[in-house]
């Protein structure tokens, strides 16, 4: 913390405990997967990283955070955890981000 404020100080290094906490994808990888194995062709932690990306960028419903995964970029997507394969490689379709658990 910073001296002068009570916000996290920006040019100091992380302290060792914060360098060692696990991150966002990491720690959405630990939660059980509820859906059936059926069908499943993305992780619950792509897909769960992918809705964050979409709602920080504005998206306000499911039908905005399936348009924003389909028309983010690929390099995008393949960070989130996404692979590449079917005639759209690695997009999430609108259909699999309205879907519920």
């Amino acid at each position: 913390m910073c001296r002068q404020s009570a916000t996290v100080c920006l040019i100091k290094p992380p302290s060792r405990e914060h360098r060692e906490l696990p991150g966002t994808a990491a720690r959405l990888a630990a939660l059980p997967d509820p859906r059936d194995r059926r069908g499943r062709r993305h992780t619950l932690a792509s897909v769960l990283l992918t809705a964050a990306c979409a709602v920080l960028a504005g998206a306000r419903s499911y039908l905005a955070i399936g348009q924003w995964a389909s028309h983010a970029p690929q390099d995008t997507l393949s960070r989130l955890g996404f692979h590449a394969r079917g005639p759209r490689p690695g997009w999430l379709s609108t259909t699999t981000s309205r879907r519920r658990p």
